[in-house]
């Protein structure tokens, strides 16, 4: 599959990493959110993957966890969440490996809605 952003999105989002743009702080604990659940939270990604989505936003958890740390409160709001919401928004919900994680040390799930 390689690259979900087009060469243009890449450059950028290698500028912004190059220039230190994911050190200093979780950008994800940072960002504005656009939907609050109890412990999820929607946010826009600002680097979205512009090569396969028209519209690309990311769930995660509001306490700044890895996967395995979330607690069962958090995994049964996201199950609710799941069905009562992104079903009904969203076509797909992606999740990178390691091998693409920019930031591995806050899940989160990327929200797409396809281009056509």
């Amino acid at each position: 599959m390689g690259n979900l952003r087009t060469k243009q999105a890449q450059e950028v989002y290698k500028k912004f990493v190059d220039n230190g743009g994911l050190g200093g702080g979780c950008k994800l604990c940072e960002k504005e959110v656009l939907s609050s659940f109890t412990y999820w939270k929607i946010l826009e990604n600002d680097f979205p993957y512009d090569k396969i989505a028209d519209i690309h936003h990311m769930i995660v958890p509001i306490r700044h966890v890895t996967e395995p740390e979330l607690s069962q409160d958090e995994l049964n709001e996201f199950v609710q969440i799941k069905k009562d919401i992104l079903h009904n928004k969203y076509e797909f919900i992606i999740e990178a490996t390691h091998l693409k994680k920019s930031i591995p040390e806050h899940f989160h799930l990327h929200l797409i809605v396809a281009n056509d």
